[in-house]
């Protein structure tokens, strides 16, 4: 009888269960162009570029090499280095490391290490908002 009980609550917990999944990200999808779109600081709010002053996008490369631009007063910035992802609570992470040092490297610590991911929504964000940095998505060219 025991076991005519618990093979009923299983099937019951199974059936109960829904089949819609939370959104997963695609590490396959991460690769192309990634273009700024938003900008928000303690206040959320969306800026609009000809306000901001400086665009910026990202290129994240098969090989595990990436591209970071900024434009800013006319003058086009490029850093370059590689990267590592992870899977974590559902959102692909990447953490980039630059060849050099350059100004327009997001980061919390000081050093040539950026962190971004992809949220459910799919849009790229970065951590540096964590350490009162601006909080910078990015979304994915088509």
């Amino acid at each position: 009888m025991k076991k005519i009980g618990i093979a009923f609550v299983l099937m019951l917990l199974f059936i109960s269960c829904s089949n819609e999944k939370a959104k997963s990200p695609n590490p396959s999808d991460y690769h192309g162009k990634w273009t700024l779109i938003e900008v928000t600081g303690f206040k959320p709010a969306n800026i609009i570029f000809d306000k901001l002053g400086w665009q910026e996008s990202y290129i994240f490369n098969t090989d595990k090499t990436f591209v970071k631009t900024r434009i800013k007063d006319n003058k086009t910035t490029t850093v370059t280095g590689k990267f590592v992802m992870a899977k974590i609570d559902n959102e692909l992470n990447f953490e980039l490391t630059y060849d050099e040092n350059n100004d327009i490297i997001g980061t919390c610590s000081g050093n040539l290490t950026e962190n971004l991911s992809i949220n459910k929504e799919g849009l790229l964000v970065n951590s540096w908002q964590m350490c009162d940095g601006p909080g910078l998505i990015y979304k994915k060219s088509k």
